[in-house]
Formats: C-alpha cells, sequence, structure tokens
C-alpha cells in the first residue's frame, strides 16, 4: 500500500499531475486506487469538476468525499482548500455502498447498510463511513446498524462546512447527498487497520438533567430552556453567532462508561438547541472545556501505539471543536502522526467509531486510522530526506512555546479544583439542612419533600405507598427523671433501630420531638404494618441504659386516590391516635380519612 496527499490549485495542475509517470506507474501496480475528497467547496460544479479530472485519468478509481470545516495534508491544517488522499493498494478490493436517507426512516436505513455490508463476505477488514450528521438522526442510523453483528472497525466523520448557511455534503464517484451515508469497505484479510479515539474535554459545570427531548432537539435542562445554561455560564446571545459561541463548551456526559461530549449546533425562538449528537432524557451532564494539554499528551501516547503498529498510511477524522480550541496548536496533535506515515484527513461535524460490536456519533474527538497491507516490515518512511527507523524518537516540546495552552491546562485544573471545592460545600449544607443534627437521620424537611416525590411516583407508575408514624411511650418521664441528656440517647438508639429495621428503599426520619416517620415506597398495607410491629418489638426488647425498657406506639396507613401529603400524614396519625387510646405499645392501622374527635 501507499499513500500521498495533494492540494487542488487549478483543474491544469490537477491533470497534469495525476498524468505523471510516478502516478501512473503507482496505478498500473494497484489492484484498487482510493481517493478521498476533503473539500472545502460546498459547491457541486466545483467539485464535480475535480473528481472528472481524477476519473479521465484514473478510469477505475474508487472516489468518495465530503465538505469540510478544514482539511488536513502531511498532518498539517490547511484552510479554505481541497486535500486529496490518494491511496494505492496492492491487493485490497473498495466496494462502495451509497444510501440517501429522509429523516423518517434512518434506523431502518441502518440495518440496510449493515446487511449490505455484510453481504459482502467474510473478507471485510474494516468500513469508511462518511454522512451528513446536520440533515440526519445518525445515531439512528448506527443504532440500526449495530442490530446486525460485524467484527471489523467502522470508522469516519460528519461533513462539515465553513459558512453555515451551506448544506453539508458527501459524494461518491459523480454522485452527490445532503441527506446520505457513504460506506468504502475494504475487503482483504491481509489488510490491518488500527483505530483509535479520544476525547481531551473536561466538565466544569454542576450536574445538570436533560428534562425535555425530541430527537436531537435539547429542549429542557433541570425544567427550563436548555439555550438558559449557555446563556448563564457563557454570557452568549441567541443569535447567528451561537454556533461559534459554544463550539468549545460542549456538553459532557458520561455513558456505558465512557466520557463523551455532545455539541450544540443552533438554538430556535423557544430555547431549544439543536444538536448534531444525541442525548437521552434523564441524562446527567456538565458543560465541558478542552484541555491543550490533556490533547496534546493523549496524542503523544496514541503515536507510540500507532508507530508499533507500522502503518502505511495514517487517516485522521477530528471534530471543528478541536480546531476552534487550539486554534493554529491545532497541529500539534496532528502533525506528529505523519512522522510515521503519510497522513491525511478533516475537520468533522461528528465522528464515527465502533467499538464492541456497537457504532458510536461522536463529537469533540479525534478519530486516527492506520492502515497497512500484509505484515509490518521494518519502518522506512521517508520525510524531509530523512528516514525513519527504530530509533524514532518523539519530539520534545518547548518549554517557552504554546505558552497560552499551557495558561489555559493549568487555568482549566484550577477551575476544577474551585468546582470540586463549591461543590463538596453544597454537599455539606444540604446534608446540613435535611439531616436532623441529634440522631443523623432525615429531619422534617427532607422527609416532606421525600413524601411528596414518592407521592408523585405513585401517581405515574401506580405503585404502592405506605408510611408510618412512630411516637415513644411517656418519652416525658425520661426526660423528667433521668434528664435530657439521657433522653436524647434513646433518641439516637431508636434512630438506629429504626435504619437496622427498614430496607435500603425506605425512608426513616425525626419528624418532630420523640415523632418519627417510616416511608415505605412501593409497599402495600400488610408488608408495613408487619415491619411496624417488627420495630414496636425491636424497641419493646431494647435495654436504653438508664431508662431501661421503653415503648412505642405506631400508626400505619397507606395511599389512597387522589391523596396528598396533609392527607396521607392525617390518616397516619389518627391510626396512631388509635393506638395510643388502645393502651399504648401496638400498631395501629387506618384507611379513613373520617375526621375524628380527640377526648
Amino acid at each position: 500500500m501507499k499513500n500521498f496527499s495533494y492540494v487542488v490549485k487549478n483543474i491544469f495542475e490537477l491533470r497534469e499531475h495525476f498524468m505523471s509517470v510516478d502516478v501512473q506507474t503507482n496505478v498500473a501496480n494497484s489492484k484498487t486506487v482510493l481517493v478521498q475528497v476533503f473539500s472545502s467547496q460546498s459547491d457541486i460544479n466545483k467539485i464535480k469538476s475535480i473528481t472528472e479530472v481524477i476519473k479521465e485519468t484514473i478510469p477505475d478509481v474508487i472516489i468518495v468525499g465530503v465538505t469540510s470545516a478544514g482539511e488536513i495534508k502531511s498532518g498539517k491544517l490547511y484552510k479554505g482548500t481541497t486535500v486529496l488522499s490518494i491511496s494505492f493498494f496492492d491487493d485490497t478490493i473498495i466496494k462502495p455502498i451509497v444510501a440517501s436517507c429522509s429523516k423518517s426512516n434512518e434506523y431502518i436505513e441502518g440495518q440496510n447498510i449493515i446487511h449490505r455490508i455484510n453481504e459482502l463476505g467474510s473478507e471485510i477488514a474494516g468500513v469508511l463511513l462518511l454522512a451528513t450528521p446536520l440533515s440526519l438522526d445518525i445515531a439512528e442510523i448506527f443504532r440500526g446498524m449495530s442490530k446486525e453483528k460485524f467484527e471489523f472497525p467502522i470508522f469516519g466523520g460528519g461533513a462539515g462546512v465553513y459558512n453555515a448557511n451551506e448544506k453539508p455534503l458527501v459524494f461518491c464517484g459523480s454522485e452527490f447527498y445532503s441527506h446520505g451515508i457513504i460506506a468504502a469497505v475494504f475487503l482483504n484479510k491481509d489488510l490491518h487497520i488500527y483505530s483509535k479515539t479520544f476525547l481531551g474535554w473536561k466538565p466544569l459545570s454542576k450536574e445538570m438533567t436533560v428534562t425535555e427531548i425530541d430527537g436531537m432537539l435539547l429542549k429542557k435542562v433541570d425544567g427550563v430552556s436548555a439555550f438558559k445554561i449557555y446563556e448563564r455560564y457563557l454570557n452568549i446571545k441567541n443569535d447567528d453567532s451561537f454556533f461559534d459561541n459554544v463550539l468549545e463548551f460542549p456538553i459532557v456526559v458520561e455513558r456505558d462508561g465512557e466520557t463523551i461530549a455532545r455539541v450544540p449546533f443552533s438554538v430556535d425562538e423557544n430555547g431549544y438547541i439543536k444538536l448534531i449528537a444525541d442525548l437521552k432524557l434523564g441524562e446527567k451532564f456538565r458543560i465541558g472545556y478542552g484541555d491543550p494539554s490533556t490533547i496534546v499528551e493523549k496524542s503523544i501516547a496514541i503515536q507510540k501505539e500507532l508507530y508499533g503498529f507500522k502503518p502505511e498510511a495514517a487517516f485522521l477524522y477530528a471534530c471543528i471543536c478541536r480546531r476552534f480550541l487550539m486554534q493554529n496548536d491545532v497541529n500539534l496533535e496532528t502533525r506528529i502522526y505523519d512522522d510515521i506515515a503519510p497522513t491525511s484527513g478533516f475537520y468533522t461535524y461528528g465522528e464515527f467509531f465502533s467499538h464492541s460490536n456497537k457504532i458510536h456519533l461522536l463529537n469533540s474527538t479525534m478519530v486516527i486510522v492506520g492502515m497497512r497491507e500484509g505484515k509490518p516490515g521494518k519502518f522506512v518512511y521517508k520525510k524531509n530526506n530523512e528516514v525513519l527507523d527504530e530509533q524514532f524518537d518523539l519530539p520534545n516540546t518547548d518549554p517557552f512555546s504554546h505558552k497560552h495552552n499551557r495558561i489555559i491546562s493549568k487555568l482549566l485544573y484550577f477551575l476544577n479544583v474551585v468546582s470540586s471545592e463549591f461543590e463538596e460545600a453544597n454537599e455539606k449544607l444540604t446534608k446540613i439542612s435535611e439531616i436532623d443534627k441529634l440522631t443523623q437521620i432525615n429531619n422534617r424537611l427532607k422527609l416532606d419533600n421525600i413524601l411528596n416525590d414518592e407521592i408523585l411516583r405513585h401517581e405515574r407508575y401506580n405503585s404502592g405507598l405506605s408510611i408510618a408514624i412512630l411516637d415513644l411511650d411517656y418519652f416525658k418521664k425520661v426526660n423528667d427523671n433521668f434528664g435530657h441528656l439521657i433522653g436524647d440517647e434513646v433518641l439516637v438508639r431508636v434512630a438506629s433501630i429504626l435504619k437496622n429495621s427498614v430496607r435500603e428503599s425506605d425512608y426513616v426520619g425525626r419528624w418532630g420531638g420523640e415523632e418519627f416517620l417510616i416511608i415505605f415506597p412501593q409497599t402495600g398495607p400488610g408488608d408495613a404494618m408487619v415491619v411496624a410491629e417488627k420495630i414496636r418489638a425491636a424497641i419493646f426488647e431494647e435495654i436504653f441504659n438508664k431508662a431501661k425498657h421503653i415503648t412505642c406506639s405506631l400508626g400505619v396507613t397507606t395511599i389512597l386516590k387522589g391523596d396528598t401529603k396533609n392527607r396521607i400524614v392525617f390518616r397516619a396519625d389518627k391510626a396512631l391516635y388509635i393506638a395510643k387510646r388502645s393502651g399504648r405499645n401496638q400498631v395501629k392501622f387506618s384507611d379513613s380519612n373520617d375526621v375524628f374527635s380527640v377526648d
């Protein structure tokens, strides 16, 4: 396999280049020629003029391409160009698969695509995917593709544009698609593919929750319009510059044990944010920011792995966010791969990467792909008239260069520490406000909130709910006879008995004075009565030091249709009153809302 890249200057020079002896000799000695086109142009006619020259000079060539938001040649960023990556394969066959999709059938189309790929047989070494993520729900396509088993790497990127008013395109040969996906399937068991991805973004904001979402449209976060969070943290406006202003600040979420990012693309008049990739209802996330030092360090670590693989070509599919964050220093993470093998690629609107039989739509990442045909040979990639061999050394970083990136990294570290300190302080304050100081169980404020939440859950899922109110019998005598310190010891011990008598899913708390409340989610009256009796017996049998034996009474009730917090507590209180009037040291149940009188 051989690979080189070329920047198109004009059609005349392009034709001359492809007709050169070197190119034509490589064509004659190859089984397949693949040209990947990464173009800043979104004018179909201009791209067609390029692809026509390629087809004219190499009739059997396979051409796949995208519009891009930045081009990579020799591991370096190029702007406003069209870069061609030309690969000559000795034994590999490439089969292109094209699908024009609509917004309603992405999942089914995904199933069709992976089925068509698998039909090509057992010689599949890998698949390059190019697609239009702004016009399609790519996550749904990938969900469909992941339904059928595959054992080969899938990688690639989403078409982008420099101007947000233009439509991203993918193309195969002379066919162009603004709503499509292209798969280039590599057939050769002796073609070896290395693929890796990494993020480099860290969470900064407090944790938030997706509370309303429709496909790729993020509507509500913590109950308010999604735009409000970016307005609050970044002080930005809902205007045409929204995408540019949020590029470095994606949504960062933990999913399946991995940290992934989701980039907002635009915002509508309702304050709803359109995303480039999917989020799920109920997912927790933070707003993140890229750490340049982490990005460069990770690139160097992957470079070492790639060097061991000894590729004959390397391809990079990197998110536009990385270019926006790093600016001209973006070459720090891409150029090093060209020290190993000819490296080309483009800046994407979403990256594609497969792992564990699933294809993932990523944002803010970079996908690195190395290819070689056959076993690894001695490393002899020639660059700048030098031969790199086994003594290859990684480049040293000048300590006085790229200072602004170092400052950003230290500032991020500082902000993370400050954020952690604030979160720790908030957790302590929350605990103080929700925990009874003496007994260290829930206080009345927390119990009120829990009970309201459980009533709402019962209404939504029709799950059971019971509660019990416990009151210590003749507790005033304990304080009068032994003092309040002994009384406090009794309360602490009772709280411990309660915690040890209920399930992890139940809640106990101090309702006030010597009264305690137990909440039994998803529990009917029978089971609640059994636990209440268990608690009564445990307190009856306990020896409370100087106070010796103490008894308690409990009132139990279960939720009824239309119950509010006050109603269900009222019935538990009624049952407790009956237990007291019946002689104490017993458990009573009430399922009536009738008003009763106190003698």
